[in-house]
């Protein structure tokens, strides 16, 4: 019995000392790095941004998007062609790598590359259990 007893308070004893002691931050899917310069760069903010709502850029962001990057677990579709979200969206952005460079974008319905951060207006983004 005092074996057990002993062998019971050393396994407490390791696991207790191998957990971490410093916080780690959670990283919350939805959350979204909009930087008004290339490379995220200039002035940021991260937007804590529900699932499947759209949400519209205000000043300093509207139409003035260097880079944008969402948070892994989640995909957003970025409009630049309408005043606001589309059902479809313009484009779509992955966590990896996401959009260092919208003035230098690849337009997936055109090919061509444009300027999409001079014309972005808003995000919507859905969550996404296989982007990382």
């Amino acid at each position: 019995m005092k074996t057990f007893a002993a062998a019971t308070l050393l396994s407490l004893f390791a696991v207790s000392t191998a957990l971490p002691t410093e916080k780690v931050e959670a990283r919350t899917p939805g959350n979204v790095k909009i930087c008004t310069g290339a490379n995220y760069t200039g002035e940021c903010i991260t937007v804590s941004a529900p699932f499947n709502q759209c949400q519209k850029l205000s000043a300093p962001y509207l139409e003035n998007v260097g880079s944008f990057k969402p948070d892994a677990g989640a995909f957003c579709r970025i409009t630049y062609t309408a005043d606001s979200c589309t059902p479809h969206g313009d484009a779509f952005i992955d966590p990896t790598p996401g959009a260092p460079d919208l003035h230098h974008f690849d337009d997936p319905a055109t090919g061509q590359n444009i300027d999409a951060g001079s014309k972005m207006t808003s995000f919507l983004c859905q969550e996404c259990t296989g982007c990382s």
